[in-house]
């Protein structure tokens, strides 16, 4: 059921034009947010006929009558649709429509009024206006002149500041009471409302007007208020869903600019609703806990079994609100000129080196090759040389010799350097490129990062070479030519998690009319096939348990009580001119039969001493610890928790605890850039996690 922001019907039209000229109701009953405007009555044929002077011969009448009427009007005007509503997946909302008052001049039609007379009498209306409310607002001569000249029968608005109409508040109405009526009209128009504020802002977007009104000569068709459109997020992915169909509605004028009919040809139908796969209590933990411990990261949750993506945060974010009806220029400069970029949505257009996290890429790819298998054993120093370079370990005093599990819990370069190398740089790119990295993830929303793995056949291409064995060490530990956005690290993290198949990630569910009925359902399905080795796959899973809860694994911070979590670390350098790195970790959950992936970055401060471990894995603890703490005891996600078994842990001991390190390897010099691809919808609690 709507809320009482979700304006879909009768009664807003019919105030709009009673304001200037009157109007039927256009809608139905479904209305529920009411305000009643003020308006002149429009006086009766009887009233104009006293009007009329007697005695006056029949053919200066007829001459009269003839250069009268030419200024009666017969318009055909548009109404505005409201536009649908976005709701998560159990129909909380996240963008509804209200009502909207602003203060409008109504110009009567002044028989051979000069210019001066003209604008004397705009000027005259609204000083009383602001000296009533102590406001300062004004129009130009030129626009009265335009207006009257072209459009006097239609309201004109003018309680405008910096371009951008100013509400009239209830307070302001009853101060103005007195002066309400005949040249003075409250007229209404549709606002945009986020009720949710700030959550999910890069992912629900804001609008904007499609265009000004008309200032020339009316033409069928003209607006009655202005239409507005999406600028970003799903309100301009689904804006031909969202938009809704204009009404149409004919409307006479007496000579002298009363209305004294009006005909609805067709009443506005109102815009579908989207209905998204994110999850209010899962976006605004994962909002939260970003806030809470950074200044700028990202954090998504998808179901590994279909895709469905319940949270994608980036933090810091804005208010919604603050675009309706537009957003003043000072504020928007301030969005665009602060440094952590509020307006930037890192979790889906962020293309950060993956780091460690990587390694879990890199494993996969080795143990596919056939040259590495989970009991290969490779000695750990804390440097190894290749080529004419030194490659570091993160670990100074060096690790020993490990197996994959063991390299995994402890995220040991040197291990992945000389997997790497032994497999050869085809298995390990074409891995990642099995796993989803280097190409979108196809969510409805523009600019999605891309990502970027470079292989064999680009660097011919680009370079006139194979990959070089520095060029493969870097790649191999996540650093160098690689990048990847926290939604494509997650992604694979739900490839992992079910190991036949990478689910197409989610974000729309269904579109649905004011009836709700279903429109246009998405339904989930396969984004590819990756079919791991089984053997493999839990050999790798068995290293990421070993993270969060073997001796000495890097991951301890994101352990909780309520399921096992396999996971694994990350720490890159980022903007190395800034001295900033970056924090990742990312995994599954219960390790034993997956339901969650996820992946946090967090952006380090200049200076900042992170890791992934002492960084981004509280951020994991925390937000799911209230998940599951908050969560009803029926929840069905708490009753299959219950049935999962521990994954088997295979734990090689090692001396060294230490957390893990920034790594330093890094390519001599950047790559030229990839080239670029295309990117390629209630109200009831229907869809289960």
């Amino acid at each position: 059921m709507l809320s009482s922001y979700a304006l879909t019907s009768s009664s807003l039209l019919s105030r709009f034009l009673a304001a200037g000229f009157g109007m039927l109701a256009l809608f139905g009953p479904q209305v529920q947010a009411q305000v009643v405007l003020k308006a002149q009555p429009v006086e009766s044929v009887e009233d104009e006929a006293k009007k009329v002077k007697p005695a006056v011969p029949e053919k200066q009448d007829l001459n009269a009558s003839w250069a009268t009427q030419k200024e009666a009007r017969a318009m055909t005007l548009s109404v505005p649709a409201p536009r649908g509503q976005i709701v998560d997946r159990h129909g909380i909302p996240f963008a509804q429509n209200r009502a909207a008052n602003y203060l409008a001049l109504v110009m009567p039609y002044m028989d051979g009024a000069s210019d001066a007379q003209i604008t004397a009498f705009a000027r005259t209306t609204i000083a009383k206006v602001n000296a009533a409310l102590g406001r300062s607002w004004s129009l130009s001569d030129d626009r009265v002149l335009l207006h009257y000249k072209h459009r006097r029968w239609l309201p004109l608005v003018f309680s405008v500041e910096e371009g951008l109409n100013v509400e009239i508040t209830p307070d302001m109405e009853q101060k103005l009471k007195p002066l309400l009526g005949g040249s003075l009209v409250i007229q209404a128009a549709y606002l945009r409302h986020y009720p949710q504020g700030a959550t999910a802002c890069h992912i629900i977007g804001y609008t904007g007007k499609t265009r000004p009104l008309p200032t020339g000569p009316i033409v069928d068709g003209d607006p009655v208020f202005e239409e507005m459109e999406g600028r970003e997020g799903i309100e301009t992915a689904f804006d031909s869903d969202l938009k809704g169909q204009s009404g149409i509605v004919n409307v006479l004028f007496s000579p002298d600019g009363k209305r004294l009919s009006e005909d609805v040809r067709r009443a506005p139908s109102p815009g579908h609703n989207v209905v998204l796969s994110i999850d209010y209590n899962f976006q605004k933990y994962a909002e939260n806990a970003l806030k809470k411990h950074t200044t700028g990261g990202a954090m998504v949750i998808m179901d590994v079994t279909n895709g469905d993506i319940l949270a994608m945060a980036s933090n810091p974010g804005f208010d919604l609100n603050e675009f309706v009806p537009g957003i003043r220029q000072k504020r928007y400069e301030e969005l665009t000129k602060d440094p952590h970029l509020p307006l930037y949505p890192r979790s889906f257009r962020g293309e950060y080196p993956p780091a460690s996290t990587f390694k879990i890429v890199t494993a996969l790819g080795a143990l596919d090759s056939g040259k590495v298998d989970a009991k290969t054993q490779f000695d750990c120093p804390n440097a190894l040389e290749i080529g004419d370079r030194v490659f570091k370990n993160w670990n100074k005093d060096g690790e020993g010799s490990m197996n994959v599990v063991s390299a995994i819990k402890r995220s040991c370069n040197t291990w992945f350097y000389r997997a790497a190398l032994e497999s050869g740089a085809d298995f390990i790119t074409n891995m990642a490129l099995r796993l989803g990295f280097g190409e979108r993830t196809g969510i409805p929303l523009k600019a999605e990062g891309e990502g970027f793995v470079p292989t064999n056949s680009y660097l011919l291409q680009h370079r006139g070479h194979k990959m070089l064995p520095g060029d493969l060490a870097n790649i191999a530990i996540g650093q160098g030519m690689v990048l990847a956005t926290p939604l494509q690290v997650c992604q694979c993290m739900a490839g992992l998690g079910d190991g036949t198949r990478i689910p197409q990630p989610r974000l729309v569910l269904q579109v649905q009319d004011m009836g709700d009925r279903v429109v246009m359902a998405y339904e989930p399905k396969d984004r590819r096939r990756i079919d791991l080795n089984p053997d493999q796959r839990a050999t790798v899973i068995s290293g990421m348990v070993a993270v969060v809860n073997g001796g000495g694994g890097t991951g301890h911070a994101a352990a909780i009580k309520q399921a096992e979590i396999a996971g694994k670390t990350g720490t890159a350098q980022w903007r190395i001119s800034k001295d900033q790195n970056l924090a990742w970790f990312t995994g599954f959950l219960p390790a034993g039969k997956p339901m969650f992936a996820f992946a946090v970055v967090y952006e380090g401060e200049p200076g900042e001493d992170i890791s992934g471990g002492k960084k981004a894995a509280p951020i994991v603890n925390e937000v799911f610890t209230n998940i599951f703490e908050k969560a009803p005891a029926d929840d069905p996600m708490l009753q299959a928790m219950k049935e999962v078994p521990k994954a088997t842990m295979v734990d090689e001991a090692t001396s060294s605890t230490k957390s893990e390190e920034v790594q330093t390897a890094r390519p001599a010099a950047p790559p030229p850039p990839p080239p670029k691809k295309g990117i390629g919808g209630f109200f009831s609690r229907l869809f289960g996690r």
